[in-house]
Order: C-alpha cells, then structure tokens, then sequence
C-alpha cells in the first residue's frame, strides 16, 4: 500500500477493480474519483461506471470543483432514461449546470473547474468520455493505447507543427503548452471527446489524473503487465508506489482507477 494512504478513504476494490490515490507535493487533494455498480435494466445484468475528476490546479476551490463534478455526475448517471451508452454526455451536462448553480450561489468560487474522464463497462466494450487533460489507457498485450485526445493547447501546437506553421521544437517548448482547453466550469464545453472501444480476455483499463504523467507510457505498460494476474489492486497500488519512489519536488496529485473488466488470466 502506498505511504501514508488510508484504506478506509482512499480504496474501494472489488473483483474486477480497485483505486488508489495519493497527494503528492501538493498541500490538498483536488482529485475526486467514483466506481459505481448501476443497474442495465435492459440487459438484465449490472453495469461498472469509473470517473476522475481533477480540480484545476491554480484556480479557486479545486477541490470543490472535482467533488462537485464528480457527485453530480455520478448522481445523475442511473436517472437518465437512456440507454446505458447514451447517459455520458446529459450526465456531463448535469454536472457541467451543478458547476455553474455553486458558482452563481458563491461568486468567489467563479472560475473554478475540473478535468473530468469516465467509462462505462459492458460485457465486450466499454463507452468513454472525456473532457480536460486527464487520461484513459487501455492495455492488451504488453500494448497500452491512450485512449482519449488531450483538451489541452499542446495538441493544437503539435498539430501546427504537423502543418508546418511552427517548428516542432517551439510546440515541444511553448510555456502555455499544458494549458487546459476545454473543462467542467459551469460555461460552454467547448471540446468533448467520446468513444468506445472493444475489450477482450487480459484487458486492463486505467482511468488516470495527470499525476500519472511522472511515468512514461512504457512505465505504465510493464506495471500492467508485471501485475495482470494479481488483479486490479496490485496495478493500482504499484502505479501509486511507482510514482512515490520518483519523489519528484513538483509531483501533482494522482489518482488512478483500474478496472479489469474481463478475466485478466488469459
């Protein structure tokens, strides 16, 4: 287990998934997370939801924004009368209006926001949403796939370097490169990703706050991969401990969610 992680508070596992998270070199915890089982009345069977909610470092209140994000968020999801793979988005806008309602209600906390990233596990596939620059990874095989497109000015920089507008090396160096682009802050999204993506035997997703960026995607794969077979927890844990053991001075806050929605024995 991580230094100084309580399990009372900072776990939740279960057969198929587990979390883990830790506060870095930061005085507060901004990120917010929820594994939830919902009902699939349609299928007749139970369905994982995962989410991450990270409070925009910098800003007022990030930890209330992430909480706020993440409650409503998760709240609203098994209330919407949609099929299952259609509530992310009017679950996003649910939590995007409570953003807005604490705001008009407390003005002080006008400009707070929050990353948010999510899935929904079926049986073959899982549905994905995401806005802001936290992380989805999918693992199969010694491979992981970042799943989701990050909303940050970083993106559009490299894709002006693509184009030849700026060299790469000026995208690679600009100071506002990790700027976020999109997030939940009460207002107009103006970028929200989504997706699905297939699943089959050994699988591993990873819902992750940029914390997680202190590894390389290499790193991240052979922690997958070392663990599959002891299951979720022990990938939780180990990239926890991972990121510990660099003791970066400038470490965010990270938190993971590892779901392993079908056998990991394979």
């Amino acid at each position: 287990m991580p230094s100084g992680a309580d399990p009372r508070e900072r776990w939740i596992e279960g057969r198929h998934f587990a979390a883990a998270t830790m506060i870095g070199a930061r005085t507060r915890q901004e990120d917010a997370w929820s594994v939830q089982v919902v009902a699939d009345a349609g299928a007749g069977r139970p369905l994982l939801l995962a989410a991450i909610a990270d409070g925009m470092g910098g800003l007022p209140a990030g930890d209330q924004a992430s909480r706020i994000t993440i409650r409503n968020f998760v709240g609203s999801y098994p209330l919407i009368m949609r099929p299952p793979a259609e509530r992310l988005r009017p679950a996003l806008g649910h939590a995007n209006h409570a953003m807005r309602a604490a705001i008009e209600a407390d003005p002080s906390l006008r400009g707070m926001g929050s990353t948010l990233v999510a899935t929904v596990f079926f049986e073959d596939r899982f549905r994905w949403l995401s806005v802001g620059d936290s992380h989805i990874f999918h693992w199969r095989r010694d491979a992981l796939e970042r799943v989701n497109p990050l909303h940050t000015y970083g993106r559009e920089l490299d894709a002006r370097a693509a184009r030849g507008e700026i060299t790469a090396t000026h995208a690679a160096l600009h100071p506002e490169r990790a700027a976020i682009t999109s997030a939940v802050m009460g207002m107009p999204l103006d970028e929200v990703a989504e997706g699905e993506v297939d699943l089959a035997a050994g699988d591993v997703v990873v819902l992750a706050s940029d914390g997680i960026e202190t590894l390389s995607d290499e790193q991240v794969a052979a922690i997958c991969g070392e663990y599959k077979s002891a299951g979720a927890s022990r990938i939780a844990e180990a990239i926890i401990r991972r990121i510990e053991q660099r003791a970066t001075p400038w470490q965010d806050n990270a938190t993971v969610v590892v779901v392993c929605p079908v056998s990991t024995l394979a």
